[in-house]
């Protein structure tokens, strides 16, 4: 709401009211330098013409003698002070509020002048004031809506009253958010953004923050908390997944057996000692023990040794058992060789035996098969020759009579003359 009725010049002095970097409010006369100064930059300036009230005293005599005549082109300093007019003016009460001051009116007819102003602010319990522009450029607008009654005419209807474009306005509002929608995780309350929820943080509510440990570097910070990664668990992802469970939110089940230690992320299983397999279920080949089954016995004679401890004192062996099934007894070599040399002396001996008494009977067989063909061949030649002989038949149910004994002996005899 202010630009000027005349046109003000910036030469040795400007009348500033202003706010530092802290927040704070200040007002004074600063030079050009102190203006343009880099190492203390102000954050709002507002300048003015006339100290209307300075430390709750009238200041507009001081300042007609301090400050330029020529800062505005209306006519003369004192014409500009007491002419009546629409007024504007900026300023602060005891408890270091703000107070802007607006008075319509039309230069020369209405309003009032700078002395009736600071008069004005002085019942407002106002400390500090400085004047602004008026006159025409002398504009009150709230909330977008115009709330003044300006004194220039419109241009295009000459009955009504608008107001006049001005190059600069001294805009005052509620303290905003940046952003104003707090980054849609918050409520912006007088300037400041008051996040929702457990986990939104920073001045824009636009930082995840789940606290000092900030899910342990194994999750992610979610605005419902942290997103712990597979294999780990907990409110803050410091805790490993246990019980044989792995993966996200440990909801898998290890299969691994004998033992073994289960990855709390894969699932996969690290063999104890004496074991091996996706499962760890299969014990060490003979010949092998130690993680992974990679370490070779070394037993004298060639002996198996414990699959986990490596210890060839099977004694000892937790799992004698197991290893007993693999192999009945261990045996020196050169036992081993005599055995076998024994058992093949006693094969040899007992297989030459068998052969000699196969021999012996089949030349017995021979032998009496020859003198079975020869007796037949002697026989028959005797036949041929006509010498019989005669053998009377044994009795078989008695003695004869003496006559059945003579016919038998007649009938029998074919040689008898």
């Amino acid at each position: 709401m202010a630009a000027s009725m005349g046109r003000w010049l910036l030469f040795l002095t400007l009348l500033s009211f202003l706010w530092d970097a802290s927040g704070g409010l200040g007002w004074g006369y600063l030079s050009e330098e102190e203006v343009l100064d880099t190492e203390n930059p102000f954050v709002q300036l507002l300048s003015g013409v006339v100290w209307l009230i300075r430390n709750g005293s009238i200041y507009i005599n001081e300042s007609q003698a301090t400050e330029c005549d020529e800062t505005q082109e209306t006519g003369s300093f004192s014409k500009f002070v007491n002419v009546v007019s629409a007024r504007t003016a900026v300023g602060h009460d005891r408890k270091g509020q703000l107070v802007l001051f607006h008075v319509d009116g039309q230069t020369e007819q209405r309003g009032i002048n700078l002395w009736e102003m600071a008069e004005c602010l002085l019942k407002q319990d106002v400390v500090n004031a400085i004047n602004l522009d008026g006159g025409g450029s002398a504009t009150f607008v709230l909330n977008g809506t115009l709330a003044s009654y300006p004194s220039d005419h419109c241009q295009d209807n000459n009955m009504w009253r608008c107001p006049r474009s001005v190059s600069t306005v001294v805009c005052v509002h509620k303290p905003r958010c940046q952003p104003p929608d707090c980054s849609g995780h918050g409520t912006c309350v007088e300037g400041h953004c008051q996040c929702t929820g457990h986990f939104w943080r920073g001045a824009a509510c636009d930082e995840l923050d789940c606290g000092p440990s900030n899910c342990s570097q194994h999750g992610l910070c979610t605005e419902t908390g942290c997103r712990c990664e597979a294999g780990w668990t907990g409110s803050n992802c410091s805790e490993a997944c246990s019980n044989g469970s792995f993966g996200e939110d440990c909801a898998k089940k290890c299969q691994c057996q004998n033992g073994a230690a289960c990855d709390p992320v894969r699932g996969t299983c690290t063999c104890p000692p004496g074991f091996t397999g996706d499962s760890c279920v299969q014990e060490c080949p003979l010949g092998w023990h130690g993680p992974g089954c990679q370490r070779p016995c070394e037993c004298e004679h060639q002996c198996p040794c414990d699959p986990q401890t490596g210890n060839c004192n099977l004694t000892q062996a937790p799992n004698l058992s197991s290893i007993l099934s693999q192999v009945k007894q261990c045996l020196q070599p050169s036992q081993v060789s005599l055995q076998t040399r024994e058992f093949s002396l006693l094969t040899g001996t007992a297989c030459l035996a068998l052969t000699l008494a196969l021999v012996f009977l089949l030349l017995i067989s021979i032998v009496a098969n020859v003198s079975l063909l020869l007796g037949s061949r002697a026989e028959r030649s005797r036949h041929l020759d006509g010498s019989y002989v005669y053998h009377p038949l044994q009795e078989m149910n008695g003695e004869l009579s003496a006559a059945e004994k003579e016919q038998t002996g007649e009938t029998c005899n074919p040689f008898k003359d």
